[in-house]
C-alpha cells in the first residue's frame, strides 16, 4: 500500500509544478478589463496590445498606473465508488481558492521626436497568486481509497454468507493540502517609427522572469471502523465454534485470518510515512516583438508577433519525499510561453465619440516546449476573439464595455498517454489519462465581458475604473489516471483602477 500512496502523490504533483505558460495574461490594464479589444488601441496601453500604435497617441508623453484584483476558484467534482469510505459519498468536490489585491503594471512613452516613440513597461505577465487547495487533490485520495477498497472487498469476501456475520463498513481518513505559487515579472522596451504619417513599426523585447513555490503533503493516512469489523469477524467465528465446528475449521480459520487481515491493515496505513513535496522554481527568458499599425482619419488598424520565450525553469527543492527525482533539487525542465499573434482594428463614428473594435489573438502552443512534452497532445492552437464599444459621454467621462470569447486546444479526452504505475519496482503500463490536463493544471474554454468608465480628473489626468468577469466552460476528463471521472470547472473575477497622465 505505501507504493501506491506514494505514486499516486507523486502523479499529482508531477503536473502541478510546472503551472503556467499556457494562458499569458492580456489583462495588463484597466482598459483591457472594460473593454478587452485593445488590439487596435493608439493609446498608452497598446505599450501591450499594439505597441507600435504608441506612434499616434496625443501629446508627447504618458505614463499609465494601474493596479488589479483578482479572485479566482477551481472545481474538481471528482467521482469514484471508492471515495465513499470516506464520507459516504462515491462523488466529491475539491475547491481550490486564489486571491490577489495586487497586481501592478506601469507603461510609460515618450516621443523623441515627430517619428520616433520610446516605451517601456512593467508587468505581470503570468500568474500573481497563490491557489490553495485545503481538501488536497483526488488523484490524491484515489490511491488511499482504491487499496483500502481493494483489500476490504477481498476481506469482506473471505466472510460473505457466513452465519453470523453481517458486515461493518470500514473507512479511512486522511490529512492531505496543496498549495501553488506562480507569478511572472515582465519588462518590455522597445521603439517606434513612423512613416508617411499613416503607417508605423515597432521593435521591442521583454524580459520575463519567473518564480513559482509548491508545497504540498499527504499524512496521518488512518483506518476507520477498524475495531467494529475486526468485532464482526471474531464474533462470527465465535458463533460458528457455538454451533459445534471446531477451532481448526476452514470458515473459523478464514474470519480470523480476515480480523488479522484488517489489523494489518490499519498497521499498514499507519505506518505510510507522510509525503511531502516543498520547492520553488526559478527561470527566465527573452521575448522579441514586432509590431505594425495603419491609421486613416478614424481607422485604426494594429498587428503585433511575439515570439515564443525559450524558459528553462530550475527546482530549488526543500524537501521531497515522493520517490521521484524529477523534483529533486537543481532539476531542469522546459516551461516556454507560447508565441502570440494579434490583430485588431477599431473606428470612430460621431466624429469619434463612438468607437466599436475588434480583435484576435492567437497563441502558438503547439510550437511551445512544455513540461512532459505535452503541447503534442493539443488538438490546436489556442485563439481569442475580442469586441467592445466605447463611448465618450463628454469631455469629462466615457463608458465602455467589451467581450472575450477563448477557445483552447484541449482535446477532451480524445488524445491520451500512458499511465505508468510502480508495480514490484517496474515501471507498467496500466491504461490511458489525459495527455493534457490534470488535478492541478486544467484549462477550461470561456466567455469573458468587461465593463467600466473613465474620469478626466484634470486636464491630462484619467482615473479608469473597470470590472471583468469570465465563465468556464465544464471539461470532462473520463480517463484521470483511476476508475474514475473527473469534471473541471473554473470562475474568475477582476476589477481595476488605473490613473493614466499625458501631455
Amino acid at each position: 500500500m505505501k507504493k501506491v500512496f506514494i505514486f499516486i502523490a507523486a502523479t499529482a504533483f508531477s503536473f502541478t509544478v510546472f503551472a503556467g505558460g499556457f494562458v499569458t495574461n492580456t489583462n495588463q490594464s484597466a482598459k483591457f478589463l472594460r473593454n478587452p479589444a485593445r488590439t487596435a488601441s493608439t493609446e498608452i496601453d497598446a505599450i501591450f496590445s499594439n505597441p507600435a500604435g504608441l506612434s499616434f497617441m496625443d501629446g508627447s508623453f504618458a505614463i499609465s498606473v494601474n493596479n488589479q484584483m483578482a479572485f479566482q476558484t477551481r472545481t474538481i467534482k471528482s467521482t469514484f465508488a471508492p471515495f465513499a469510505l470516506n464520507g459516504g459519498k462515491e462523488t466529491k468536490e475539491y475547491v481550490g481558492k486564489a486571491q490577489s489585491f495586487f497586481i501592478p503594471s506601469i507603461q510609460i512613452a515618450y516621443k523623441i521626436k515627430n517619428n520616433w516613440v520610446i516605451s517601456g513597461s512593467f508587468s505581470i505577465l503570468g500568474g500573481g497568486g497563490t491557489l490553495k487547495f485545503n481538501d488536497g487533490l483526488p488523484m490524491f485520495e484515489a490511491g488511499v481509497a482504491g487499496s483500502l477498497f481493494q483489500n476490504l472487498t477481498a476481506l469482506n469476501a473471505a466472510a460473505v454468507g457466513k452465519t453470523g456475520y453481517t458486515g461493518t463498513p470500514l473507512g479511512y481518513s486522511l490529512d492531505m493540502k496543496l498549495k501553488g505559487n506562480s507569478i511572472t515579472y515582465a519588462g518590455q522596451l522597445g521603439l517606434n517609427y513612423k512613416v508617411l504619417n499613416i503607417v508605423s513599426f515597432y521593435a521591442g523585447a521583454r524580459v520575463c522572469f519567473v518564480r513559482n513555490g509548491y508545497n504540498g503533503y499527504l499524512r496521518n493516512v488512518q483506518v476507520t471502523n477498524g475495531e467494529a469489523l475486526k468485532t464482526q469477524f471474531n464474533n462470527a467465528a465465535a458463533y460458528l465454534i457455538s454451533q459445534g465446528k471446531p477451532e481448526n475449521d476452514p470458515d473459523v480459520l478464514q474470519l480470523k485470518g480476515a480480523a488479522m487481515g484488517v489489523s494489518q491493515l490499519e498497521a499498514g496505513a499507519a505506518a505510510v510515512p507522510p509525503i511531502v513535496l516543498d520547492l520553488k522554481q526559478n527561470g527566465w527568458g527573452m521575448t522579441p516583438i514586432l509590431g505594425a499599425h495603419f491609421n486613416w482619419k478614424n481607422l485604426n488598424i494594429g498587428v503585433r508577433y511575439e515570439f515564443n520565450t525559450k524558459i528553462t525553469m530550475k527546482n530549488k527543492t526543500k524537501q521531497n519525499t515522493s520517490g521521484l527525482a524529477a523534483y529533486d533539487d537543481k532539476v531542469k525542465d522546459r516551461n516556454d510561453i507560447p508565441a502570440l499573434f494579434s490583430a485588431g482594428v477599431s473606428y470612430g463614428f460621431l466624429k469619434g465619440k463612438l468607437t466599436p473594435s475588434v480583435g484576435v489573438h492567437v497563441y502558438l502552443d503547439k510550437f511551445a516546449k512544455m513540461p512532459d512534452n505535452k503541447q503534442k497532445y493539443l488538438k490546436h492552437n489556442s485563439y481569442e476573439i475580442l469586441m467592445g464599444l466605447e463611448y465618450v459621454i463628454n469631455d469629462r467621462f466615457l463608458v465602455s464595455a467589451g467581450a472575450q470569447i477563448t477557445r483552447l486546444g484541449i482535446t477532451g479526452g480524445s488524445k491520451l498517454k500512458d499511465q505508468i504505475k510502480i508495480i514490484d519496482d517496474v515501471p507498467t503500463v496500466v491504461g490511458k489519462i489525459d495527455g493534457f490536463q490534470s488535478n492541478m493544471s486544467f484549462y477550461c474554454n470561456s466567455f469573458s465581458i468587461g465593463f467600466g468608465g473613465a474620469c478626466n480628473i484634470i486636464k491630462g489626468l484619467a482615473l479608469n475604473l473597470s470590472y471583468f468577469y469570465t465563465g468556464y466552460d465544464k471539461y470532462v476528463n473520463n480517463n484521470p489516471g483511476y476508475p474514475g471521472k473527473e469534471v473541471y470547472n473554473r470562475t474568475s473575477h477582476t476589477v481595476g483602477i488605473g490613473l493614466d497622465y499625458k501631455f
